[in-house]
């Protein structure tokens, strides 16, 4: 069951990057671009030359000889990962490709820079970074990385979600708050949040941060670290501190009344 359900999330995320990648460029310039990464690969100086914007054709040979050795090891087809894409005042778009290939303890990323107009792109850059395992999984999600630090990280968001859970319980346990939905509305949220990179430790204070239940994770894109924060349930804390106010009242009443 783990193991269907791993597959299921793992072919949601790709169906998810695909979506993206296509709101961002065409498959046009899709094919384009990973046809540049063969080229490279296969030392195709001329057919990139005639590809590229003039301020990049001087330096296609020096740079196809540097790496070309570099992507020769590689084995196996590259795969699209991720697409940027920014528009500029004048009609000037650029779309950085970021292809990936590899197996074994060889792996490359290569990325490739299209810019121009949005009817006409050329090669406007080429970069190729050598890896010796798979770079989109150097960002993933180990528990145990942040040693002790990580585990009272994840205790804090448990106990973030928790609070403010068990306040909407005690909301609606008994009618003794006026305009609970209110209530219950303000207690669902934090407020500030304590963000931590899983993958280089740094932390750092949002103060401007409304987080739902008081916890959350986010990773923006394949090689973006994951970043897990936890805020303060301010409403959660004053729903449960005049819960406890009430059942004290409640229990001096009754024992008042039982002396």
């Amino acid at each position: 069951m783990r193991k269907l359900l791993l597959i299921g999330l793992l072919c949601l995320a790709a169906c998810t990057q695909q979506w993206w990648n296509d709101r961002l460029s065409s498959r046009e310039q899709q094919t384009f671009a990973m046809a540049v990464v063969e080229q490279l690969r296969s030392r195709q100086i001329d057919q990139l030359a005639n590809e590229a914007q003039p301020e990049l054709r001087q330096q296609l040979p020096n740079y196809v000889k540097q790496v070309a050795p570099t992507l020769a090891l590689v084995a196996g087809p590259f795969k699209l990962q991720t697409v940027g894409s920014s528009h500029f005042s004048g009609g000037l778009t650029t779309e950085t490709f970021v292809i990936q290939g590899g197996s074994g303890n060889r792996w490359a990323i290569v990325r490739v820079v299209l810019q121009g107009s949005d009817n006409s792109l050329k090669l406007a850059g080429l970069k190729v970074i050598p890896f010796d395992s798979d770079p989109s999984k150097l960002d993933d999600f180990e528990i145990g990385r942040r040693g002790i630090v990580g585990y009272l990280w994840l205790l804090m968001m448990v106990a973030s979600i928790s609070t403010c859970l068990f306040a909407t319980y005690l909301i609606w346990r008994r009618p003794w708050l006026n305009r609970r939905w209110l209530w219950t509305l303000g207690s669902l949220f934090g407020f500030a949040g304590i963000h931590l990179n899983w993958s280089t430790g740094q932390w750092a204070i949002v103060l401007w941060n409304v987080s739902l239940l008081g916890a959350g994770t986010s990773k923006m894109g394949v090689y973006a670290p994951w970043i897990l924060k936890f805020s303060i349930p301010v409403i959660a804390i004053v729903v449960i501190v005049r819960w406890f106010r009430y059942e004290r009242r409640a229990f001096d009443q009754i024992d008042g009344q039982d002396a």
